[in-house]
């Protein structure tokens, strides 16, 4: 190859060796971490999700190549305040058409008959209520996030981009459409969120792994997302759900889809949000929109129920609505 003719910058003999020493080096070492993790080789004796629904709406999307954007809400039975103050706020469609958004909100089985039927009214008012056939507690949080992958591949394959949110932040999808969207910023095969490299694999508390999981390790191998709020190319959800059939369950949902079920799928890139564009809920977010307005970072503000109306007054001032 004659480099001069076609103005390339030719790498010398060392520097071609190099290249592939590492390249290999790197193989082995990836063949050697899936090798070590012993557990995802065991396949799933039954599905983690694969259907069973109480309460669905399968026609949310039914013009869903227009769709830009779904948010995909995972919330609790008995949270009917914050799952209205999403409607009447950043979850309005209507506040930003023509874009086409749309919103869902992902709870699981109650044993409450009184409480069911409350949701069972809410959901004939709104058809906005996705319900799994599992117990909704703290430890079926996986459960609750493949069931949204399970939906979305079936009922919104089309979409562009899937924004997972909790109940207790707001989103600024106004922000949001302006920097992905309207920049034409859309990569495949993407997750964008607050990534945590090397998360210290907890043994007690909270957010403890059973000991026969990762036994060998004080870190978890890989990268995952803080899943406060976390934003997928819409192309990769029916891939992550094909990968719950094959990956045991981790009941650290966060872990479980942004890191195994992302390392099964393969060639998804994971993307760290800037200070420009954070998605990280603080407690301050609230006074940084008041103070700095267009200036504040923030894409998700972590709230209560009490600073709900004031965060997201304070959402609108800074996109002049």
């Amino acid at each position: 190859m004659d480099c001069g003719k076609l103005l390339l910058i030719c790498p010398s003999s060392k520097i071609l060796k190099y290249l592939k020493y590492t390249t290999v080096v790197f193989i082995l070492l990836y063949v050697l971490l899936i090798r070590k993790l012993s557990f995802l080789h065991e396949k799933n004796a039954n599905p983690i999700f694969n259907g069973d629904y109480v309460l669905n709406n399968e026609k949310i999307c039914y013009d869903q190549e227009t769709i830009t954007a779904i948010v995909v809400v995972h919330t609790s039975p008995d949270h009917f305040v914050r799952r209205q103050n999403i409607r009447i706020s950043y979850g309005s469609m209507a506040l930003y058409l023509p874009v086409q958004i749309r919103i869902v909100f992902l709870l699981g089985r109650v044993s409450s008959m009184e409480l069911q039927n409350k949701i069972l009214s809410e959901h004939d008012k709104y058809g906005d209520i996705i319900q799994g056939n599992f117990i909704d507690a703290y430890h079926n949080l996986t459960y609750k996030a493949v069931m949204g992958l399970h939906w979305v591949s079936h009922y919104c394959s089309r979409v562009k981009y899937v924004v997972k949110v909790d109940d207790d932040l707001v989103f600024d999808m106004w922000r949001f459409l302006k920097m992905f969207d309207a920049r034409d910023l859309y990569v495949s095969k993407t997750i964008y969120c607050y990534v945590r490299e090397r998360g210290i694999v907890p043994r007690k508390g909270k957010w403890k792994v059973p000991d026969h999981l990762f036994k060998e390790y004080t870190h978890y191998p890989f990268a995952h997302c803080i899943g406060f709020t976390v934003i997928y190319s819409g192309d990769i959800i029916p891939h992550l759900y094909g990968a719950s059939f094959k990956i045991p369950l981790l009941w650290l949902d966060d872990v479980y889809v942004t890191g195994l079920l992302r390392l099964a799928v393969g060639g998804i890139q994971l993307i760290h949000q800037t200070r420009d564009n954070q998605l990280r809920p603080l407690i301050g977010g609230l006074r940084c929109l008041e103070e700095k307005g267009e200036d504040c970072p923030y894409l998700a503000v972590g709230v209560t129920e009490n600073t709900f109306n004031a965060t997201w007054t304070a959402i609108k001032w800074r996109n002049h609505m």
